[in-house]
């Protein structure tokens, strides 16, 4: 007993460094670490680390459900469901499954071929919403219709698996309609939560896993969609963003095991990585399939490009519904590594196309916008900002209170923000915010100064701060362009973009604080306290 714990531990920490490498290889790459991950676990393999790799098995899942609970945090359920979106979704697998059901070669019967079709059409819930988290933009109105196709399609999995005879859903399942009517009194229980942070995280931790995840498994439906519904029941809780932080490295920790246990599935052979390049190649085929079916709905193709980026892989799903099928004897076993091989490389390319999405479709906006249709989707009409004299993007608590400053002070000032979940809250207030998102090069091409005197820039990152102010600038904005920043090294950077007017919160807080308590001392000696 004593010699198995210590191999387990052996190996335990041999993956620990190897994935530690891998992870800062692929940085020094300019990659994502997550392609070190699958990498490093495909290697394992082939020096026979990776034979006991079941013992991720409950971390990686573990991991996958925390993240997607995460995710539900960040998002509004109302905004989410859109019959536009559903009727693209399930003509896009339609014709995906279309293309690979040609392009299969394997000798199996035209059912098994449009099944294992249907499977590939998925895309990877885990690397879409890494892709998305990582960017800042799940609130962001691509990342909110990108989150709404992975629901669908996790609904057409469990159909499909229930069809198949596996995992069918139990006729309790049906009990899951009652959520809607039971989350404002969960809701409520999480308003006593208690303030400390290790407590959050275990309640963050049960919520995910037993009242999400578990609850799902339990009647037959997958467990990482009720970990995603879940986080939505609670999400703009006022204890949301606070669980989501809490459960951050955890749950990245985890996500660790679940690249890891993918990579080891795949053999390092070279006939099945042969087999497995026709799938490969259909993938540019299946992000120009989704890229055309979401410019026939309408929207932009900036909207249109960073939704087919983030879709772009196959899902992990592949592989279950693949290995319970071969458990089963319904397909022969050669099929598995081929598809273990596809959609593991699917996921080493498509997390650097994520990584600079922003940056290609700069690239091949000019050609891209001459496929849009003249009319828009209502949620991606032109901003107009009417006579405001002051523009402030990005309506957090900073730009907020620059929004209240300006105005009563008597100036016309216009907010925008990209989380929607914000408008309606500013709107009830009486403020001017609108939707838009400042790094969509549409929106600057779109823009419309007028009367506009100065831009405020509040939002965190200064990736996006320089960004804008560039975009300002190339555009022939002359005004004050006014940045709110935290990090003291990207001042340098925002100046040599153009920003006049640079604003450090942080001394600004501390300034502020030290004035409030000289006033204070001021009127304490003013009134001649008595001794302490």
């Amino acid at each position: 007993m004593e010699g198995n714990g210590t191999l387990m531990m052996s190996t335990v920490l041999i993956w620990i460094a190897g994935a530690w490498g891998a992870g800062q290889i692929a940085r020094w790459l300019a990659l994502p670490p997550l392609v070190g991950y699958l990498t490093v676990g495909a290697l394992f393999t082939a020096n026979d680390l990776g034979d006991i790799n079941h013992w991720l098995d409950v971390p990686s899942e573990i991991g996958v459900e925390l993240l997607l609970f995460a995710v539900g945090l960040k998002m509004n359920p109302k905004s989410i469901f859109r019959f536009d979106v559903a009727f693209g979704t399930l003509l896009h697998l339609m014709l995906s499954a279309l293309i690979l059901v040609l392009a299969l070669t394997q000798d199996l019967s035209i059912e098994m071929k449009i099944a294992l079709a249907l499977t590939l059409g998925f895309s990877s819930t885990v690397v879409a919403a890494k892709g998305l988290e990582a960017r800042r933009e799940i609130r962001a109105f691509h990342g909110r219709l990108s989150i709404s196709i992975l629901v669908l399609q996790d609904l057409v999995a469990v159909t499909l698996l229930a069809i198949s005879g596996d995992s069918a859903p139990s006729p309790y399942a049906l009990g899951l309609l009652a959520i809607p009517l039971v989350a404002p009194m969960l809701r409520k229980s999480l308003e006593k939560l208690s303030p400390e942070p290790e407590l959050q995280l275990l309640v963050g931790v049960l919520i995910a896993l037993v009242l999400g995840a578990q609850l799902f498994k339990a009647v037959g439906v997958s467990g990482e969609l009720g970990a995603l519904v879940m986080g939505m029941v609670f999400a703009n809780h006022p204890v949301a963003k606070s669980l989501a932080n809490y459960l951050w490295g955890i749950r990245e920790l985890l996500l660790i095991a679940f690249f890891l246990h993918i990579g080891m599935q795949v053999p390092l052979d070279l006939q099945v990585l042969m087999d497995a390049i026709p799938l490969l190649l259909l993938l540019p085929i299946k992000l120009m399939v989704l890229f055309g079916l979401l410019l026939v709905i309408r929207l932009r193709s900036y909207t249109a490009f960073l939704m087919s980026i983030t879709l772009f892989s196959y899902s992990e799903f592949a592989l279950i519904v693949a290995a319970a099928w071969a458990d089963a004897g319904l397909i022969p076993t050669s099929v598995l590594p081929v598809i273990a091989v596809a959609v593991t490389l699917s996921f080493v390319i498509s997390a650097p196309l994520n990584r600079f999405a922003h940056e290609l479709y700069e690239r091949f906006e000019g050609p891209l916008m001459r496929l849009e249709r003249t009319d828009r989707h209502p949620d991606e009409q032109p901003l107009t900002l009417g006579g405001a004299h002051v523009l402030v993007i990005g309506m957090g608590r900073i730009g907020t209170a620059v929004f209240d400053s300006l105005t009563d002070d008597g100036e016309k000032v216009v907010g925008i923000d990209a989380d929607p979940g914000k408008l309606e809250s500013h709107r009830e207030a009486g403020r001017r915010v609108v939707f838009a998102d400042a790094e969509d090069p549409g929106f600057w091409n779109n823009l419309r100064f007028g009367r506009l005197q100065a831009v405020v820039l509040t939002m965190p990152e200064p990736e996006s701060q320089c960004w804008a102010t560039n975009r300002l600038r190339e555009r022939s904005f002359e005004g004050v362009i006014a940045v709110s920043t935290r990090s003291r090294h990207s001042v340098a950077r925002v100046e040599d973009a153009g920003a006049n007017l640079i604003y450090d919160a942080d001394d600004a807080a501390g300034l502020g604080l030290g004035k409030a308590v000289l006033k204070c001392l001021d009127g304490e000696r003013l009134g001649n306290p008595e001794p302490r």
